[in-house]
């Protein structure tokens, strides 16, 4: 039987009982995948969305006080959760506002935009002229 690489872990098994097998049994690849396949069924499949929808419509139903809950237990979550709310509002107007800066918390924020441009200007001298796309000589 033919040894496989797992597409979350890398590392090489060999398929148990399905040939197109492509994570490997380990817990959290198995996780990994189980989630990739909830996410692509609510995705392409509207009756599978609808009743997501339904049951977790039921469940809040049923737990009317567990979120209020959770966030008196869990403060640093909560805190966490207002800080990321505020930057997304922020981003968001800033985008709106066709802004091309991004001036979110400067000490957390290192990542660079993937979009942006280096534009590199150059001074030239007199007695050149563009033709042609090109730089030549002027002799003038």
């Amino acid at each position: 039987m033919e040894r496989r690489t797992c597409q979350y872990c890398h590392a090489f098994f060999r398929p148990l009982r399905n040939p197109q097998q492509r994570f490997c049994s380990h817990l959290v690849c198995q996780n990994v995948r189980k989630a990739l396949w909830r996410r692509a069924r609510l995705k392409n499949d509207p009756d599978y969305r609808e009743n997501h929808q339904h049951a977790y419509q039921r469940w809040r139903k049923n737990n009317p006080g567990y979120w209020k809950s959770y966030r008196v237990a869990h403060p640093s979550y909560t805190d966490r959760n207002r800080e990321k709310e505020r930057q997304r509002r922020l981003h968001k107007k800033l985008v709106r506002g066709r802004e091309t800066l991004r001036v979110a918390n400067r000490e957390t924020s290192r990542v660079a935009k993937c979009d942006a441009l280096i534009v590199e200007i150059s001074v030239i001298p007199k007695g050149f002229q563009q033709m042609g796309g090109t730089l030549q000589t002027s002799t003038l």
